[in-house]
């Protein structure tokens, strides 16, 4: 019999608190808002921060135009995006990123393996799932 994986609030809360514990330099600077606003980063762009937070919140934190707020990451796509890329970090964050729906197509650009093949270190524009949902919208970027 095995062992049950810790809840997923738990593991969140726990890789919180790693990263915050953790000496790396070219995340240093994110500390302070990870432990004001209680998210764990996923996805870091130019401009913004999508994260989650241990209720399995998405949320978004603009560090250059808004760093006083963190806000709600609603579009379906950028919360595929951020848990494709944690889950990358964090396998345990894998049962958050979603079945592909029915209506869904296989994204040409990786031809479904969610990663350029030219390009590994890019993210696909499906977001790393391997598939699109044709006419969804994707939102304001994160940069």
């Amino acid at each position: 019999m095995g062992i049950d994986p810790l809840p997923i609030s738990t593991a969140i809360e726990k890789r919180i608190e790693e990263f915050l514990a953790k000496n790396n330099p070219r995340f240093d600077w994110l500390k302070r808002a990870v432990s004001k606003y209680r998210f764990l980063p996923l996805y870091v762009g130019w401009v913004a921060i999508a994260g989650i937070r241990p209720d399995t919140s998405f949320v978004r934190w603009d560090h250059e135009n808004d760093p006083d707020t963190i806000k709600p990451l609603p579009e379906p796509f950028w919360q595929r995006m951020a848990a494709c890329q944690g889950a990358k970090l964090y396998p345990e964050l894998r049962s958050l990123i979603p079945q592909r729906p029915s209506s869904a197509q296989t994204c040409n650009a990786c031809s479904g393996s969610g990663q350029l093949t030219k390009a590994p270190k890019l993210i696909c524009q499906c977001g790393g799932v391997g598939w699109i949902i044709p006419g969804e919208q994707q939102g304001i970027s994160l940069g």
